[in-house]
């Protein structure tokens, strides 16, 4: 096996134009939308963080540029190669290279509207805790990756278990375990993406096993999802290239998903909908007003959209024929 595990398996988002303690979880990156070393090797066999921190010395010195994406320090015992690196170009792409003993140029990434614009230095990466984030993982790591997202947030993972696990950023320990389905999980979920990323959201909701938030945020001239994955902390994606309209952000932070959560099973049997009910939405509907809670379902996707009143009731019906003047129709 070579280079690091790929998180390309993962869902992402339906969004047409997507083509996913709560600060102790993230670091802070450049260029955004805006343990001691010890010299031997850290558990499973990585690297140590003297000749990591080496290694990418080198490449910024042979490249001239710092300006890291990810960096994955690779076991070993389950790779060829020691590290792979991926660099931010001035033509905004990205070229990734590997590393066992010398660096080597691998594939070139082309600028595409999910290329993230920012990047992190040497300096910028906790490079002298990789022995901690190894032993708090819970289990044999044969990858640890720090991965910059879409607004400039640092993220630290491990391959461990044959699984992706998000480590805190002070190694304190995995961050917490929040399911989609679980009412509690949800809060969680929607409470750490505020604390991370603010409380302009254009909607909150839950997709493909993950929780997501839809916002504006500090510094970035772009509209992002940001989606929390049971076992990984929230991370920024671009949904669309400009803002979204201020009229429809709200403050997600007092939102009770418990309808929702427990209304996603009987819902479509509820409105006399046949299909699966794919996800829920809490945002403001096409009329305007405060937000409620929707459901997309359909059998092959979401293709009607059921929208409940205030007080949990089925408000409408809106399929691709919604009757114009309605108030429901999708904008």
């Amino acid at each position: 096996m070579t280079g690091a595990h790929s998180l390309a398996g993962m869902p992402l988002t339906r969004r047409s134009v997507l083509f996913g303690s709560a600060t102790a979880a993230f670091g802070l990156a450049t260029g955004s939308c805006s343990l001691i070393d010890s010299g031997g090797g850290t558990s499973g066999e990585l690297p140590s963080t003297k000749d990591v921190r080496g290694a990418l010395e080198k490449l910024a010195k042979e490249t001239g540029r710092e300006t890291f994406q990810s960096v994955s320090v690779n076991s070993k015992e389950f790779h060829d190669v020691d590290l792979d690196a991926e660099l931010l170009m001035d033509d905004g792409g990205v070229q990734n290279y590997e590393y066992d003993g010398s660096w080597k140029k691998k594939k070139y990434d082309e600028k595409t509207i999910l290329t993230s614009p920012a990047s992190v230095g040497i300096a910028g990466l906790p490079l002298d805790r990789l022995a901690a984030y190894a032993g708090k993982a819970g289990a044999t790591v044969d990858t640890l990756a720090f991965r910059v997202d879409y607004v400039g947030k640092l993220h630290v993972e491990a391959w461990a278990k044959s699984d992706w696990v998000g480590l805190k950023a002070d190694a304190s320990g995995p961050v917490p375990e929040l399911h989609h389905d679980d009412v509690a999980g949800v809060k969680a979920a929607i409470a750490e993406m505020v604390a991370v990323y603010g409380t302009r959201a254009e909607r909150v909701g839950s997709f493909n096993e993950f929780v997501h938030m839809d916002a504006d945020v500090d510094g970035c001239q772009a509209g992002v999802r940001i989606i929390r994955y049971p076992r990984i902390a929230a991370k920024a994606t671009i949904t669309q290239e400009s803002r979204y309209d201020p009229a429809l952000l709200f403050d997600p932070s007092n939102f009770d998903p418990t309808v929702a959560v427990t209304r996603k099973g009987t819902i479509a049997k509820e409105a006399g909908v046949e299909g699966t009910v794919w996800d829920w939405e809490y945002r403001r509907p096409p009329q305007g007003g405060a937000p409620l809670v929707s459901f997309g379902i359909g059998p092959k996707g979401p293709s009607v959209r059921v929208w409940l009143d205030a007080d949990g009731g089925v408000a409408a019906v809106v399929n691709g024929e919604c009757a114009a003047g309605s108030g429901w129709c999708p904008k």
